[in-house]
């Protein structure tokens, strides 16, 4: 698929289970960010048996008459983990329940001209050969030949003591260079009036309660200096059920097909890599001068999970109408209990914590469409997509289903191998082919479709001639791979460009 080379080179040993790290003190960020289970479930482009779906009905099931395989893709050098498979088909609900509803908007404004300007891009530096920084135009939008260079984070990972480097970037000569900064913290911009989150809703007397100001700024001071524990976590399990509740009350009150406006940056999944998460904030900038859409994953495999979470919870609730959540295959009670999340948050405070995360995950929306043109989606898209108010009208909340529409948003992946739809060897969901991309965007009128779930090597990668492209925001995914990360800068033009992660120190690694 795209721009990439094969990860069989990248991918190494497994790290151990975190659950075997039970000291505290401070940790290198690679550390960090290692795995907690050994899960290959998105990282690896996968061979398929081709398939015929019928048309049948929305919530019908689905005849599936299997032929040949007619192609192969590549393997990543990790097997398939099928259980995942028996954990949603065992313990999840049959389908998704549907109510009637109409179409909402989280965001108002005029919609930018409908033609969407894209260029050939680069791979990174790392794999970028010398000569010019200039790229000619290759592409089926509207040409256009002044794009922005590729904006990438500065070479220097860690930061000397008081001092920083600022995100921003300046080429010369095809070389990359860094400015150098005063302050290496994340500002945040206390609101004006206090949110406060109170123990006792309706004693508004009361003093007990939670300031989001507070929790972010506990959370940024955390990232920053790396301090972490396996087992302690700073919040008390009532200060997370606050912050829980209220981020479930505004989710529910915003649809389940977000529709935004750009400028916006779109981030990929990052699984629990809490300290590339405030890497992203300092690329891209805070929420306070600019509005995020998050393609969902947010949990499991990183060590620090429940920071990367509350984080982000606290965002929404601070600007609910510039910081958006998607829901991703991992934000699932089941799969929180195999790869990770559970245990860290039985470990770190408990398991009513856990429960009242997943209380929060089944309210998120499941796709956001950006000024008409550019659809945003977890995993990919639906044989049984028929229509947009498909989407809306799924009732929240709500687990994941078995297999249908709302299954394949979040599991679903692409294949250049095949030619139509086709079994997924994930053993969930479907894949599909360049044909399907393009059919979807022409019936819907769409310029691009920009999904995460999987990893890339660059970080981001183009698939069906760039109507489709994944977007990866966790660089040295598990600890495993020297994958950079990227997040997609959508312009009020429709003009995309990546921000880029670039990958630990892997000093000492093959």
């Amino acid at each position: 698929m795209g721009n990439s080379p094969s990860k069989t080179n990248y991918a190494t040993s497994s790290t151990k289970n975190a659950s075997q790290h039970a000291s505290s003190g401070t940790i290198a960020g690679e550390e960090l960010n290692s795995n907690e289970a050994n899960d290959p479930d998105d990282s690896r482009s996968l061979p398929t048996q081709n398939i015929k779906i019928t048309k049948e009905a929305p919530g019908e099931p689905r005849n599936i008459d299997q032929t040949k395989n007619r192609g192969r893709g590549e393997r990543y050098g990790l097997e398939i983990d099928m259980s995942m498979a028996q954990a949603l088909g065992s313990g999840l609900a049959a389908g998704a329940s549907l109510v009637s509803g109409g179409t909402a908007s989280t965001s108002s404004g005029t919609s930018a001209s409908s033609t969407m300007s894209l260029r050939q891009l680069p791979t990174p530096p790392s794999y970028q050969s010398d000569g010019s920084s200039s790229f000619p135009f290759d592409s089926s939008f509207e040409k256009s030949y002044v794009l922005p260079p590729i904006k990438e984070e500065a070479s220097v990972s860690h930061p000397l003591p008081g001092e920083s480097y600022k995100a921003g970037v300046r080429r010369s000569g095809g070389g990359v260079h860094a400015q150098r900064g005063t302050d290496p913290r994340i500002p945040n911009y206390r609101s004006s009036q206090p949110i406060i989150l109170r123990k006792n809703s309706h004693d508004w007397q009361s003093t007990d309660g939670v300031d989001v100001d507070d929790v972010i700024e506990t959370l940024l001071r955390l990232g920053e200096t790396r301090q972490y524990s396996s087992r302690d976590f700073p919040l008390s399990s009532w200060e997370v059920q606050l912050i829980c509740a209220r981020a479930r009350e505004i989710f529910l009150d915003q649809p389940s097909l977000l529709r935004l406006q750009a400028p916006i940056k779109v981030v990929g999944d990052v699984h629990g890599q809490f300290t590339d998460l405030l890497r992203i904030l300092k690329l891209s900038g805070v929420p306070q001068d600019t509005s995020y859409l998050f393609l969902g994953d947010y949990v499991d495999r990183g060590k620090q999970s429940l920071e990367t979470m509350l984080l982000l919870l606290c965002y929404k609730i601070k600007y609910p109408d510039r910081f958006f959540m998607l829901r991703g295959n991992h934000e699932s009670a089941n799969v929180t209990k195999m790869y990770g999340f559970y245990d860290e948050c039985k470990r770190r405070l408990s398991t009513k914590c856990w429960k009242m995360f997943v209380d929060v995950f089944n309210t998120l929306p499941f796709a956001a469409v950006v000024q008409g043109k550019i659809f945003c989606v977890h995993g990919g898209i639906s044989p049984d997509l028929r229509r947009l108010s498909d989407i809306e009208r799924i009732a929240r909340p709500t687990d994941v289903p078995d297999e249908g529409m709302l299954t394949d948003l979040l599991w679903s992946d692409p294949d250049a191998s095949v030619s139509d739809w086709s079994v997924n060897d994930r053993g969930v969901s479907v894949t599909f082919g360049k044909k399907n991309v393009l059919d979807f965007c022409s019936q819907f009128n769409f310029d691009l479709v920009i999904r995460g779930h999987m990893v890339v090597e660059d970080g981001y990668e183009f698939f069906a001639k760039k109507k489709f492209v994944t977007v990866f925001s966790a660089p040295n995914y598990c600890g495993e791979f020297r994958n950079w990360g990227a997040v997609m800068s959508v312009t009020t033009g429709l003009m995309c460009s990546f921000e880029l992660l670039k990958p630990h120190s892997t000093k000492g690694k093959n």
